[in-house]
Formats: C-alpha cells, structure tokens, sequence
C-alpha cells in the first residue's frame, strides 16, 4: 500500500466523491417546505426524511463485508452513483407520497455506497498517515453539501423546486461516467476473509463506542437542519435561496471541522475531548430556534450545529476502523455507518410524530436531550486510553 498515492488517481476520486455528494444533497434545502406545500404530514415529512437512513442500517454491514470478501470497492461505488442519479431524477417526475418515499429509500442505497468510498479512499495511503486523510475526504464531503445546497436553492428560486431533483440526477450521471475511470489500491492479504472474522468487528471496543456515539450526532443533524430547522424557517417567511443559504451555512462549518480535526489528529490530540466538545455546541445550536426566535436565531443555530455535528462526525469517522485490519476495514466501516444510519432514520421519525402531536419547539427541545445523550456517552463509552490508540 503506497504511503504518497498517485496524485491524478486521488483527484479523479475526490471529485467523484463531490459529485456523488452534489446528487444527493440539491434538494434537501427546500424539500421539507415542498413536502408541505404538498399536503404531507409532519410525521410522512420525518418518514421520507428517515427513510434515507433506514435502507443505510440494511444495506451497509452486507455491503462492507462483500466488498472486503471480493477486495473490490469500485463496483460498489458505480452502483451507488448509479442509484442516486436514479432516486433524483425519479422525484423530478413524481409528487406522489409513495413513490417519494420509495425514491428516498433509494437514495438510502446510494449513500450506503460510502462504505467503499471511504475504504477504497484509506487505501491510497499508509496507517499512519489514515486518520489524518479520512478526515480530507469529509472536507470533500461538506465543500459538495455547500455547493450542492447552494445550487438548489438557487435553481427552488429561479425554476422550482422539482428542478433540483433534474439537477441531482444530471450531475449523478456525470459522476458515474467519471468513476469508470477510477483505480484502487486492494489490500494485500494471504487469504479472503471469512465470514466469520468479518463480523468479528463488532467485538472492538473502539469501534462499537464510536458507532454508538455517531448515533446520537446523527439524530440531531438530521432530524433539525436536514429536516426540521428549513420548517422553522419556512414558518417564518423564508425564501428558497434563504433556504437553501440555510442549509449552506450549515455545511461550512462542517468543512472547518473536518480540517481541524485532520490537523489535531496530526498531532495526536484525544479524539474524546473533541466529541464532547462537539456535542456541546451541538446542544447549545438546537435550543437558540425555540429560546429566541426568528430568521437570524435560525441561522446562528444552523452554523453552531453544523459546527458541533461537524467535529464529533469527522473525529468519529477518522477513528472508528483506526484499529481494525487491512482486510476487514469494509466490515468495519459498514457496520459504523449503519450504526449511524439508525440516527438518520429515528432522528427526523421521532421529531416529526412530536411535532405532529405537540409544537415545533419541543421537537427541537428534544433533539437537544439527544445531543446530551451524545456528550455523556461520550465519557461512559470512549475512554481515554480507546480513543487516544486510534489516532496514534
């Protein structure tokens, strides 16, 4: 495995990894207020939302184990280009409830494919060098939330909202095309894994707290600035480029996160303090929407959350296979994000029956207790010692 990969092959990746980003992410900023202006329920506007974590929790354990069995990431990755070019361009043709949701599942599908980005992305580089450049790819990954929200937005307001799906799905296409042309690295080992041994990755401590942790953080992204944070917005007269400004200014943050994150790991900071001091933000971004008020708590909410989720997601993505081997990493990384996938799926379900049932306010209230849940966790699940072994 090359310690300083081919600079061509990891450019090609990373921009593939963009696009795949980009084809998921034009529609998100003004979904919600779309689904509503629809007719849907608050609580069919939490399913669709959570649907695409619920094909996640399914789909990503098999996938990472029959990629570290075959040693192939990139089929899995033309697949999921491939699905998400096709749930976007789908929603563009239809607005009817089932077929919605049936599409976002598929998006689900797409995004389980990350799996083998993330895995086939490691392999350009050295163990040492891994934490630091997992947390690149998450650069990667919140520069293509920014653009692909910025985009949508822009074209919700110029041509409506079903043309962001046209553009998800356009720009889906291309990324697939582009990843034929990609390469991989494949682990050199002796034997293929067994079975086994592949689901043997659940007995790492550092792996299953990381994952259990990720939950949490990934309830409360999804189920307020994802989800329910443009509904808030929307309540109060947004615009759809404010939308999607909003979630825009959500997804910058994550991008200082991630760098942060690459360059304390480069210095063996404890990936424990950093958690905790994400939840803390975290906590203290959802509870401004019902203390304050208004468009402008909104948005500071929006950064302070998307600041907060942005360092526990990319410290928990840096560290979580840090100890596992070369030839189970898939398994591993498939089982962390289905883990997280959980939180995708409950965490917009959850607060949409509350908001149907109660007040937007407790809903976000709510979402705040999960980020709480998150920090102390953090201190019961992750010791020191755990945390400190995976980014040395």
């Amino acid at each position: 495995m090359p310690s300083t990969p081919a600079k061509p092959r990891v450019v090609l990746f990373l921009v593939c990894a963009l696009l795949y980003w980009f084809t998921l992410y034009t529609y998100i900023p003004t979904m919600t207020p779309y689904l509503s202006g629809l007719g849907f329920s608050s609580t069919m506007i939490g399913l669709i939302g959570g649907s695409y974590g619920f094909s996640q929790m399914f789909l990503r354990i098999p996938l990472g184990i029959a990629s570290d069995r075959i040693g192939k990431r990139k089929l899995f990755i033309i697949f999921g280009l491939a699905a998400g070019a096709l749930s976007s361009l789908g929603m563009f043709f239809t607005e009817n409830a089932f077929l919605i949701l049936l599409l976002r599942l598929t998006s689900g599908v797409s995004a389980s494919a990350w799996v083998s980005f993330t895995v086939m992305y490691s392999g350009y580089f050295s163990k040492d060098k891994m934490a630091s450049s997992i947390s690149y790819l998450f650069v990667i990954n919140a520069v293509s939330l920014v653009l692909a929200k910025l985009a949508g937005g822009f074209v919700a307001d110029h041509f409506g909202h079903e043309y962001t799906f046209l553009l998800g799905g356009a720009v889906g296409l291309i990324a697939v095309i582009l990843s034929l042309f990609t390469t991989e690295s494949a682990p050199v080992v002796d034997q293929l894994p067994t079975i086994k041994s592949l689901f043997s990755v659940v007995k790492n401590k550092n792996l299953l707290a990381m994952s259990i942790l990720s939950i949490f953080a990934h309830m409360v992204l999804f189920a307020t600035v994802n989800t329910f944070t443009p509904e808030a917005a929307d309540r109060v007269g947004a615009t759809p480029i404010q939308l999607g400004i909003l979630s825009t200014i959500a997804s910058v943050p994550m991008i200082f996160a991630s760098l942060i994150c690459a360059r304390l790991f480069s210095k063996r900071a404890n990936a424990r303090l950093i958690i905790a001091i994400g939840f803390i933000i975290t906590i203290i971004g959802v509870v401004i929407i019902p203390l304050v008020g208004g468009m402008s708590a909104i948005y500071v909410s929006a950064v302070a959350v998307g600041l907060g989720c942005g360092l526990c997601m990319s410290a928990l993505l840096s560290c979580c296979t840090a100890t596992v081997d070369d030839c189970r990493r898939s398994a591993a990384m498939g089982f962390y994000q289905s883990f997280y996938a959980l939180g995708m799926f409950l965490g917009p379900i959850l607060i949409g029956i509350i908001v149907d049932q109660s007040t937007l306010e407790l809903g976000f209230y709510t979402s705040a207790v999960f980020a709480l849940v998150g920090f102390i966790l953090t201190y019961l699940l992750l010791g020191k010692e755990i945390s400190q072994e995976a980014v040395d």
